[in-house]
């Protein structure tokens, strides 16, 4: 007879068969059931299709006891990982403790009582379901980024090293024939580099967007502080016209390259969208959390530019996602997705306010902060 496939499988191991057939009748209605009346025929059962999900194991049998069959189930790869409950009597503690140190997971003392057999056998096969559906997602995480290393290494080597030909070239050919092209011929040449560049860079980052899960974390002090500030000094020099102002800001433990990645992207931002003010200014400081803890601080980073409706900070925050358009403002809608996981990665948070021309303010929590910059001078430019 075929046994039903959707119940799990217990395997009831005892050489007296009143205790066979009682946990028969009590495991049966919820379980298929499995006997076996000596430990040399529980170690055959344990190899049949569908293995059991749980073994109830009687201590005291002829030939081959209960602690036997547990060292042999452990050996065996089959069975290694089949939790097992050992039957024991009321004086048997040494038994008990040996049991746990082979490696059972539980035991039931006799007499047996249904409502304690029930409950310990379905705690036990609750558990190694989950463990297994636990073990089946981690194969399949595995996979995916398997997957996406080899998705990596094309985009690195198979998509950006003919875009960079095609770009090499057509630049080339602009520089040398553009004297003896056609003004129309020209643009239409400008448009191909530029839509080149414009992939390679989308590419760069996505392949950022996936070294921010990939990364290994390496925490230390980071001066927020002197980081803003390095990233002004890079980014800054494109925008001549902007003030900017940075303000005290924690020293936090953190990765360093991740924490620069995030203040790079947000102070950027913030650059190229205040752009087009009138009089364009930047700020960055750190301030308390509305609603949060009594010490709660977050760091933000605000700007008089483009804005942008409140109702859309969410997609912000999602790969491609852009509130404005590419004639505007140029990107590829890829930073703030980073900086988004970044922050996640740190256990941080991040959030946006915003109204149509009015500007914007991206506030994130961060790591834990191990202390202020003391003293810290606000740089204005």
């Amino acid at each position: 007879m075929t046994e039903p496939s959707d119940k799990p499988v217990v395997l009831v191991v005892d050489d007296t068969p009143e205790y066979l057939t009682v946990l028969g009748e009590m495991l049966s209605p919820h379980y298929t059931v499995r006997v076996a009346n000596s430990g040399r025929r529980a170690l055959e059962l344990v190899h049949v299709s569908p293995r059991p999900d749980l073994i109830l194991l009687d201590v005291m049998m002829p030939e081959m006891d209960g602690l036997q069959v547990l060292s042999a189930l452990r050996e065996d790869a089959c069975s290694r990982e089949i939790p097992a409950i050992f039957i024991t009597g009321l004086d048997d503690t040494a038994d008990e403790i040996a049991g746990l140190r082979v490696g059972a997971v539980d035991y039931i003392v006799k007499p047996l009582s249904a409502p304690v057999v029930l409950a310990r056998v379905n705690t036990h096969v609750s558990l190694k379901r989950a463990r297994e559906a636990l073990q089946a997602r981690t194969e399949a995480l595995q996979r995916s980024i398997a997957d996406m290393e080899t998705f990596s290494y094309s985009l690195s080597h198979d998509l950006r090293s003919p875009l960079s030909t095609i770009s090499g070239f057509a630049d080339l050919l602009r520089r040398i024939e553009a004297p003896r092209m056609s003004e129309e011929g020209v643009r239409r040449l400008g448009r191909i580099i530029d839509s080149a560049q414009r992939m390679d860079h989308t590419i760069r980052d996505i392949l950022a967007r996936i070294q921010a899960d990939r990364a290994e974390m390496k925490r230390k002090p980071v001066d927020l502080a002197a980081l803003a500030r390095d990233v002004l000094h890079e980014a800054g020099p494109a925008y001549p016209e902007a003030e900017v102002v940075i303000g005290e800001l924690p020293v936090v433990s953190a990765d360093a390259t991740m924490a620069r990645q995030v203040l790079a992207n947000l102070i950027g931002n913030a650059l190229k969208f205040s752009s087009k003010a009138e009089k364009p200014r930047v700020e960055v400081g750190m301030r308390a959390v509305e609603g949060g803890a009594e010490n709660a601080r977050e760091v933000f980073v605000r700007d008089n530019g483009a804005g942008f409706d409140a109702q859309n900070a969410d997609k912000l925050f999602t790969m491609f996602q852009r509130l404005h358009s590419e004639s505007d403002f140029k990107g590829t809608g890829v930073g703030l997705a980073i900086v988004k996981r970044l922050v996640e990665r740190h256990g941080g948070t991040i959030r946006a306010d915003s109204q149509p021309g009015q500007g914007a303010t991206f506030s994130f929590t961060l790591w834990p902060p191990t202390g202020p910059v003391p003293g810290a001078d606000n740089t204005n430019r």
